[in-house]
């Protein structure tokens, strides 16, 4: 018997879900494994992209849970259903959804066996196995020549990443509506509070807007590399910002992770105040108290 947990969204998600998984099934004493069909399914945002990764990639299979996970892969008739059961959890007792922001100390009490669902993000669910994750999230292939380039600028300089989430937050109006961007005054602000305390600083800014990035950070007093991977190299782009010795993160968890992985002792977060662009959510549990919210 394991526990499962739901791996779908960008890879910033999909780090916080493998995150919890191996955090739960430790504390539960059991095994764990990564239901990923919603990439072969309904989800086609983005890919799955946790192969790249060192983790314990223990898939789930159609026949677990009596076939709740093949049911959901063949049937999108009963995908609408099962999204329904978000708040009765009575009828189907071994699924776990996610419930709020916070984070949430039950989930440790769940049983084995339990299928969860949700985001899961903040590290208060995997902050005490932080020394396993720093191992497992690296990278199992070399870097691209490219970013192999970047990481040796990044090292031999005063590196600050700066990460601008602006291409589907910007064309995709749902999106926007919830997450919103934030604006040059909250990088200025960010870019401000960094060097006050980090008087020669070389920004790498890494964006899914390349062009708009270059055109908005060009007249930067303080040198500039603007970054030029593709989404497909995305876990390359985690790395790099992961290399830095600070970091000034976007209201994404893509970014989010860059700064979490990176082992500097002495670095500096600069994180949004608010995470969501229209929405009052409550959101405190996803930035960790080290890091400076601006």
């Amino acid at each position: 018997m394991s526990i499962i947990v739901k791996v779908v969204g960008g890879l910033g998600n999909q780090l916080f879900q493998y995150a919890f998984a191996r955090s739960v099934s430790s504390r539960l004493k059991t095994d764990f494994k990564l239901d990923i069909n919603p990439f072969s399914t309904f989800y086609s945002l983005h890919k799955y992209s946790l192969q790249h990764f060192n983790v314990q990639e223990n898939l789930s299979k159609d026949s677990d849970f009596f076939g709740f996970v093949w049911l959901r892969k063949q049937n999108k008739a009963f995908e609408v259903f099962y999204r329904h059961l978000r708040l009765k959890r009575k009828i189907l007792p071994f699924y776990y959804p996610e419930q709020t922001f916070h984070f949430d100390p039950t989930v440790f009490s769940a049983k084995n066996g339990t299928y969860f669902e949700g985001h899961w993000n903040t590290e208060k669910y995997f902050k005490d196995i932080r020394a396993d994750l720093l191992k497992e999230l690296t990278l199992k292939e070399p870097l691209s020549p490219y970013s192999q380039s970047i990481l040796e600028k990044i090292k031999n300089s005063r590196a600050v990443s700066i990460h601008v989430r602006h291409g589907d937050y910007m064309t995709n109006a749902g999106t926007n509506s919830i997450w919103g961007t934030c604006s040059m005054d909250y990088y200025n602000n960010a870019i401000k509070k960094i060097t006050e305390r980090e008087p020669s600083p070389h920004f790498f800014i890494f964006s899914d807007d390349y062009a708009w990035a270059v055109e908005n950070f060009k007249s930067m007093p303080y040198p500039v590399t603007c970054v030029n991977n593709n989404a497909d190299k995305n876990y390359e782009d985690i790395t790099l910002m992961s290399h830095c010795k600070h970091n000034i993160i976007a209201n994404s968890t893509f970014s989010w992770w860059g700064a979490w992985l990176n082992k500097n002792p002495e670095k500096i977060v600069i994180a949004p105040e608010r995470w969501y662009g229209g929405a009052d959510s409550e959101t405190t549990d996803i930035i960790p108290q080290e890091w400076i919210r601006v």
